[in-house]
């Protein structure tokens, strides 16, 4: 309660006349509410299967005489990826611990023309009877660089055709895991390093993640409400993010590497393809009904949609972002034409293709004609003019 003293004093103030003029009260601005991702449902995982992952891991070149130049490159880059906030970044949350680089080892024997004679290559050098390549270690990646012109012949294709490279794990002459990459020679001129140190670094994290792929696989799998990303892209952490714009970037002094998948990140609501760079925006279906989905692992039920011929469906897809952004374009791609070169099996429209965060558009798809796997897998991409973000995989069941 104000006192009658002071009202005194306010009339007399008042009543002097002095050109005194009484401030207004002070109007309080509220502040604007800070910015918050706008929610966009479950987000894709990658799972373990139990495997072991390399708590220790040990980076083994292996060169056939005569490749100097590159070998000293990749010695280089060994050297460079070895206690590198780059490895820690991809792989640590995992279990992994840093990398090791060992002496290259350089061989006089034959180039192996196929992936059998590559096995049986390998399982006979590491059987204990050759000194200079010892007895095998569980953490060791066994990695194995194709001189140029050389090809490997294999069930999936060539290499340089149907793969830049890969990863595996063989049982030794004493029941040994024996982990192991193939990295081949693509490219030509300066392209062949950029090619080859974008596939080693891709390879040697998902060796040193999921090791023994033929027996226990570690993180290799995928959570069930996302189980078409263990089609394409695939189910490893180099996998998820490959098919990025800005997987490849010059992260390990001039050398070219790959971003790689982060489960951490991803939950946060960042950029799952880590190291970092810039802001994240997206796009996520919301799928509401459960699918049935053939695969590499036998039938499961997934999220996704049932789109039959002749009777369209609409879906609500969210649009998001983990800081302020404009407007950003949405596109629906089909894979079997657009990534398999086949006829299309699905078609898509938008109420609106474009959208920041916070935004809802509805994406209607039509089925041209039956798809494999039940099914057919298309893809959703957020992007700028330039460049996309993350995409991503979807699944409409026949």
């Amino acid at each position: 309660m104000t006192s009658r003293t002071a009202w005194a004093s306010v009339f007399v103030i008042a009543a002097c006349g002095d050109n005194i003029t009484l401030a207004p009260d002070a109007q309080v601005v509220d502040a604007p509410p800070p910015f918050m991702e706008a929610a966009h449902g479950n987000v894709p995982r990658l799972v373990s299967g139990g495997g072991i992952v390399l708590d220790a891991p040990k980076f083994k070149p292996i060169f056939f005489a005569g490749d100097f130049p590159m070998q000293t490159q990749v010695e280089q880059f060994g050297q460079m990826l070895a206690g590198s906030s780059y490895w820690h970044d991809t792989t640590s949350e995992y279990g992994v611990g840093d990398i090791t680089l060992l002496p290259t080892l350089v061989t006089t024997a034959a180039v192996p023309a196929t992936d059998t004679d590559l096995d049986a290559w390998l399982i006979a050098q590491l059987d204990g009877t050759h000194p200079t390549w010892g007895s095998p270690d569980q953490n060791t990646i066994y990695s194995v660089f194709l001189p140029a012109g050389a090809v490997l012949h294999s069930t999936l294709g060539d290499s340089c055709q149907a793969y830049g490279a890969y990863h595996d794990e063989l049982v030794g002459a004493h029941g040994e895991h024996i982990v192991f990459a193939l990295i081949p020679r693509c490219g030509s001129g300066m392209n062949q390093l950029v090619e080859l140190t974008s596939s080693l670094s891709h390879e040697l994290i998902e060796a040193a993640t999921d090791p023994n792929v033929e027996t226990t696989y570690a993180f290799g799998n995928v959570d069930d409400e996302h189980a078409v990303w263990g089609l394409t892209p695939g189910a490893e952490t180099g996998d998820f993010c490959e098919y990025v714009d800005s997987a490849f970037q010059p992260l390990l002094g001039t050398y070219l590497v790959q971003r790689t998948w982060s489960n951490a990140a991803a939950s946060a609501g960042h950029d799952p393809c880590v190291p970092q760079n810039s802001t994240y925006f997206s796009a996520a279906p919301l799928f509401t009904e459960d699918v049935m989905i053939t695969g590499f692992n036998g039938q499961q039920i997934t999220k996704g949609v049932q789109v039959t011929i002749g009777q369209p469906k609409t879906i609500d897809v969210a649009l998001f972002s983990d800081a302020p952004t404009g407007d950003f374009l949405v596109e629906a791609d089909d894979l079997a034409s657009t990534f398999n070169g086949g006829r299309p099996e699905l078609s898509f429209s938008w109420d609106k293709g474009f959208g920041r965060n916070g935004d809802t558009r509805h994406l209607t798809i039509t089925r041209l004609r039956t798809g494999s796997f039940g099914g057919s897998e298309f893809v959703i991409v957020a992007r700028t003019a330039n460049a996309t973000s993350l995409m991503w995989w979807s699944y409409a069941a026949n």
